[in-house]
């Protein structure tokens, strides 16, 4: 595919995104002169917005909170992985009909890979219930064979519909479901990786951290954040507590670059568009 396609981001409160500054990164490596949009939408308006985008010649879109699961019932069709996760974050676009994909794993599993021997069949403690905490625990136990997992949310009703995913999805692993205001029974240590899949930390919410103050960090193991902001308060903390701290900007490359092949069957390498947007490896 060649030249001037259309592709964009629909989410909710999304000024903080770099993915217009990634796609952008992605043409110019790609040498074409496609566009990238961001779409603001309020959830009123989800249906109407990607019907219009259809009608107007859109290739891919990017999907970020909080419609990853609201558009599935939308789209003509969805692939098996993210029918399973109840999550879509790609759609693809083609003679007007809509399929939904979730490139979260790829992109979620693409940083650990350094850390393969120290996460097999280890322990993971996940903050949030969503569809990216699902695209976690899925990555975490097929690509890495964590068999152990802690789930915490703030809601009850979450925490069930998770529950139910989960259960279908991974029958066979050990996954507890925990309320945030019973964290005091939960502490980090014991734990191979503390995963924060909220977005307390991130661009809307700098200064906010999903663990309570109390919290006990497991010393030299792993936190990733999801988030991909430089100041991330509880980055920061983890990297004070002696952990090895992973912020979400090579998932970000990572489901990008990935929902871009499925747009377009072009690959891109990682490591081009990384530096680009965030100037390291």
């Amino acid at each position: 595919m060649t030249g001037d396609c259309k592709f964009g981001l629909i989410g909710r409160n999304i000024a903080y995104s770099r993915s217009k500054q990634i796609f952008e990164a992605i043409f110019r490596i790609d040498r074409t002169d496609d566009t990238f949009e961001i779409f603001d939408v309020s959830p009123t308006d989800l249906e109407q917005t990607l019907r219009e985008l259809t009608d107007r010649g859109f290739r891919g879109l990017s999907v970020t909170i909080p419609y990853k699961s609201m558009i599935i019932p939308l789209l003509y069709e969805t692939d098996p992985l993210a029918n399973a996760l109840d999550a879509v974050n790609s759609v693809a676009i083609e003679d007007d009909r809509t399929k939904g994909y979730n490139t979260d794993c790829y992109g979620f599993a693409w940083p650990l890979r350094d850390y393969a021997t120290r996460l097999k069949h280890g322990r993971a403690l996940i903050f949030g219930c969503g569809g990216a905490a699902r695209a976690a625990c899925y990555s975490l136990y097929t690509d890495y064979e964590v068999d152990s997992f802690a789930v915490l949310s703030r809601s009850a009703d979450h925490l069930g519909r998770f529950e139910r995913t989960t259960s279908a999805l991974l029958p066979n692993v050990a996954i507890e479901t925990v309320l945030s205001d019973r964290l005091s029974g939960v502490v980090g240590t014991g734990y191979d990786i503390v995963v924060n899949c909220t977005p307390l930390g991130g661009g809307n919410y700098p200064d906010a951290i999903p663990f309570p103050t109390e919290f006990a960090w497991p010393s030299g193991k792993l936190y990733y954040d999801l988030n991909y902001n430089e100041n991330n308060r509880a980055v920061r903390l983890a990297g004070e507590k002696s952990m090895r701290t992973i912020d979400g900007s090579a998932m970000l490359i990572g489901q990008a670059v990935r929902s871009f092949e499925i747009w377009t069957g072009i690959n891109i390498p990682f490591d081009a568009v990384y530096q680009s947007v965030f100037g390291r490896i």
